[in-house]
């Protein structure tokens, strides 16, 4: 028998009780509890209970540990992360959450503690909110923290997933984000001015920016899937674009969702801008990205083409508080709602997979149909 193994017997003021005393694979001290002397329990069957104990400690039994949420974010990321396939920028967008967020936050918690109190979520989110995080960031945070919890209820380490309690903060309005039509217009010209006033390494930057920044506003693309446009997705004859393929963190992958891959509608300026990009660049062979590099045929450089961008935001008078192209891409959809297009439409042309998220856009744009009553009563009430 290993050194310290025993049965020990406790006399207490309910009467004896049997004890075990060994040590895990990990020799670790366990200290366990038999039973009464009145259930049953003797010295006999106690060392029996004791052989059985060693036999699972031969074949690697552990004790069992208090886990913290630190230890079910490191089976996440070895394990969860792996087995299922996602894109890396959404596993680098995870890592580096945990290890500058959730980690810090919660990663020495007890996991069977944390997993019972929503509230620390909700005072996390207010503190990040105080910290000058926007609400859609703090969002993403509180989505992957339920993802956790719920892979760690998958695999029961805990019974309950604390997020499923928690009320995200609200998204902002989207009217800060938007540029009206006076704004666009002085948005354009502030791009051939720099263009007029530029070396023509500069010049070139600050084209393709503009032209990039018309076809933005028109179609509602993200910068990424406009980045990763090829010739062989754009039909200027029959007005329209596929997107099926987007350049973000310095590689080509697939869009977001499959409602990511759709087809878009050009209009007369967006076209015409297509045709400028087409008849100025190098690079046309069908395989070839439409937003390239002059001389390499590589997609731009992302942070050097929101440099040139925000020059010309500053100069048309645009507030610093302007993204360019997240703040284009909302002008864009904004606009196209309030045109008065149905939902679904917007949704497709936004590449949304679920309606809620276009349902900011519809209410942002102040939509509405003024015929909606008459078309539907022509159609409920014109049989007779």
């Amino acid at each position: 028998m290993p050194s310290g193994a025993c049965v020990l017997r406790y006399e207490g003021a309910r009467g004896a009780t049997w004890r075990l005393k060994y040590r895990d694979a990990e020799g670790r001290q366990v200290m366990e509890t038999l039973g009464p002397e009145a259930d049953g329990w003797t010295r006999r069957t106690a060392e029996r209970a004791l052989g059985a104990k060693l036999a699972e400690v031969e074949r690697g039994m552990r004790k069992p540990r208090r886990r913290t949420f630190g230890d079910l974010i490191d089976e996440f990321e070895q394990v969860a992360l792996a087995a299922k396939p996602r894109k890396k920028s959404t596993v680098m967008d995870y890592t580096a959450t945990i290890r500058n967020h959730l980690r810090p936050a919660f990663g020495d918690d007890d996991l069977a503690a944390l997993s019972r109190s929503p509230e620390r979520f909700e005072r996390y989110a207010a503190r990040k909110l105080t910290e000058g995080l926007s609400a859609k960031t703090i969002r993403n945070h509180l989505v992957l923290l339920g993802l956790i919890f719920k892979t760690g209820r998958r695999w029961r380490w805990v019974s309950e997933n604390p997020l499923e309690l928690v009320d995200p903060p609200p998204l902002p309005d989207l009217d800060t984000e938007t540029l009206s039509a006076a704004q666009v217009a002085s948005v354009l010209r502030a791009y051939r001015e720099l263009e007029q006033g530029s070396d023509e390494a500069d010049a070139a930057w600050y084209a393709a920016a503009r032209r990039m920044t018309t076809v933005a506003l028109s179609t509602g693309l993200r910068r990424g899937e406009l980045l990763g446009l090829r010739w062989q997705d754009v039909e200027l004859l029959d007005r329209r674009l596929h997107v099926r393929q987007a350049f973000v963190r310095n590689e080509v992958t697939t869009p977001k969702s499959r409602a990511g891959r759709r087809t878009v509608e050009l209009g007369e300026v967006a076209a015409a801008a297509l045709e400028e990009q087409f008849a100025t660049s190098l690079h046309r062979a069908p395989e070839s990205i439409v937003f390239c590099h002059q001389a390499l045929g590589t997609p731009l450089d992302p942070s050097k083409l929101t440099t040139y961008a925000r020059k010309a935001l500053v100069r048309a008078g645009v507030g610093e508080g302007f993204r360019p192209w997240h703040g284009l891409r909302h002008t864009a959809l904004t606009e196209t709602a309030a045109a008065g297009v149905p939902s679904m439409f917007v949704q497709a042309k936004a590449g949304h997979a679920q309606g809620s998220t276009t349902e900011r856009y519809l209410h942002a744009g102040q939509t509405s149909y003024p015929d909606a009553a008459e078309l539907a009563e022509a159609r409920l009430f014109g049989g007779g």
